[in-house]
């Protein structure tokens, strides 16, 4: 019935980071050890960093995304029942001449109105680094950190309470479907060591222990078409408390010039139990709706839906992981000032308390880092109940209340009848994710060695999925990544560093979805002014066009519980444009004892 709450994930929403050095290079840093973010990537490094350090930042996502839907509210309406969305009562059916019982003109023809653009209106998502490294011997390293996915997720479109603002008011986001927003707190803590075997080999590993607590409002038709007064809202409440992940990696140093490093990250699927309050009915008025007939004069009524609340319903999410599993390997080519240090302890009774890190010991340094996502594990996100209920209560426009009964999801399991559902119900939502490939090339350059850095980089990472299963919440499509950032030393042991990226997201136009007998889309919105143009299978109004081209793919996330069982399903909503820009500002304060 209702769509189960996707939790952020990383690796096809991860931008390119990896610290705020590591923005700055194009996410480039996984075989240079700097500072003790490089834990997160390359555990192993920690055996070759200079001395104890503690390091505090943090990234500050900025996005900029918006849809505009191909459609208008009459695509999917199937009765005049009126609704409430805050602002008084809206008759859908209203025609020019209809008015309320003051004489107030209702509404412009709400079926007509075209699908207003929605954009993004969360908040910005404030990522905070810590991270302690101790140096143990010349040979081990350990660390402690708390790192948050580098992910820009897109937690809210339009209002919370799926409306939209709109010329003529308040209306149905016609983005609802996928969800109205969701909170997510993360906690991760990552304990990693690395030791080095021998002068040139050094190996490591880390455990990190997650937690996701998280709320969501989703929404569903519970009888397979789109009349807002029958929606059905799900405020859900959920957390997993342990999410495990391993993280392993080698580094060689076979030349003083030479860096080559190899890394895996793995981490478990999110499941909880979670508490879910459904309201049948969400946007209904709970009253007979009068007015006056423009054509006739006379007072007229029409029907509406009771909002009602089942409290606590309980279930079970099964999400895909936090971070997608993933393969890293890091080339690094560097210009030495002097020959690589191979007695640390040596190095540092000589070096009168200064930081003989990379920043002072190389002149310049250029990384290339290929990451292989398993994003495919982004398959699907999951709701198992086995005692939820509810109904949907209905006022015909003589006030006759009727009660439907409301499956919340598909039965696993019935009787030797089939009558009764005697297992868990299951509502599943289909990411179709893939497996994808980041190039991450970046590099430093000493200004002033061990007094001032800067840095740059590029990265470019494939689609997680096709266009055809792209929704606002999951927008894993293709991008390109513009980098710069820079260090400055203060007092021979603090680092200041700032970083900067620029995503570039592949822009996206569907088609809609026409191959539907039943729920085909009407001819009377096949033009301009409901954003849609011919091509792709799909004519015009007028019946040409069909063979045009200009989209990426046709619409294919279906409305939650519009299935091919229901006489009018499925409807697929995500047809349209898209645009997703995203600007990542970073900023690290590390300290050297």
């Amino acid at each position: 019935m209702w769509l189960p709450a996707g939790i952020a994930q990383a690796g096809g929403w991860e931008f390119p980071a990896d610290g705020t050095r590591g923005l700055g290079r194009g996410g480039a840093r996984m075989a240079r050890a700097d500072d003790p973010s490089i834990m997160t990537r390359n555990p192993a490094a920690l055996a070759l960093l200079w001395d104890d350090q503690a390091m505090l930042g943090a990234h500050l996502p900025i996005i900029d995304a918006c849809m505009q839907p191909t459609g208008a509210y009459g695509w999917g309406v199937r009765s005049g029942d009126a609704f409430d969305l805050g602002e008084g009562a809206i008759y859908p059916l209203a025609q020019p001449g209809d008015t309320d019982l003051e004489g107030e003109p209702l509404t412009t023809l709400f079926v007509d109105e075209a699908y207003p653009e929605v954009c993004y209106e969360g908040g910005s998502t404030f990522l905070p680094q810590i991270g302690l490294s101790m140096k143990l011997s010349d040979d081990l390293g350990v660390g402690l950190g708390f790192f948050p996915p580098d992910s820009a997720a897109l937690y809210q479109w339009g209002n919370r309470d799926g409306t939209v603002d709109t010329d003529n008011g308040l209306r149905p986001n016609p983005l609802r479907y996928y969800r109205s927003h969701q909170n997510v707190t993360f906690f991760s803590l990552l304990s990693a060591a690395g030791y080095r075997v021998t002068p040139w080999l050094s190996v490591g590993a880390g455990f990190q222990w997650m937690l996701a607590v998280y709320s969501a409002t989703t929404w569903s038709t519970p009888i397979s078409a789109l009349d807002p007064h029958n929606d059905v809202r799900g405020d859900l409440f959920g957390r997993d408390l342990f999410v495990p992940g391993l993280i392993a990696s080698v580094h060689a140093q076979p030349l003083d010039t030479l860096d080559i490093a190899l890394g895996f990250k793995w981490s478990d699927r999110v499941k909880s139990n979670v508490k879910l309050d459904i309201t049948t009915g969400a946007f209904g008025t709970g009253e007979v709706f009068e007015y006056i007939d423009g054509e006739t004069g006379q007072a007229a009524t029409v029907g509406s839906s009771i909002p009602t609340t089942a409290h606590n319903q309980p279930g079970v999410v099964d999400s895909p992981p936090i971070w997608a599993p993933q393969l890293s390997l890091g080339v690094r080519w560097s210009q030495p000032l002097k020959p690589r240090f191979r007695d640390l302890k040596l190095a540092q009774e000589v070096s009168d308390g200064k930081v003989e890190d990379a920043m002072a010991t190389e002149r310049w340094d250029v990384e290339l880092d290929v990451i292989y996502y398993f994003s495919s594990v982004y398959d699907r996100a999951q709701f198992t109940t086995r005692d939820a209920s509810l109904e949907l209560l209905t006022l015909d426009e003589s006030g006759v209340m009727a009660t439907i009964p409301a499956s919340p999801g598909d039965c696993l399991e019935r009787d030797e009848d089939g009558q009764n559902c005697i297992g868990d119900r299951l509502v599943k939502t289909d990411y179709h994710g893939k497996d994808q490939l980041t190039v991450r090339l970046g590099g430093d350059y000493n200004v002033l060695p061990g007094l001032l850095a800067v840095r740059a980089g590029a990265s470019y990472e494939t689609a997680a999925q096709d266009p055809d299963d792209i929704n606002v919440l999951t927008y894993m499509l293709s991008r390109v990544g513009l980098h710069a950032g820079a260090t400055v030393r203060v007092a021979d042991k603090t680092d200041i560093s700032i970083g900067y990226g620029h995503f570039i997201h592949e822009s996206v136009r569907l088609q809609v979805n026409d191959d539907n007998p039943v729920s085909r889309y009407p001819p009377k919105y096949k033009t301009e002014d409901y954003n849609f143009q011919p091509g792709a299978g799909v004519p015009g109004q007028d019946g040409t066009g069909a063979e045009a081209g200009g989209f990426d793919g046709t619409a294919g996330v279906e409305v939650p519980n519009a299935d091919q069982g229901q006489p009018l399903g499925p409807y697929f909503i995500n047809a349209g444009s898209y645009y997703f820009n995203l600007d990542v500002i970073s900023v690290s304060f590390t300290q050297h004892f």
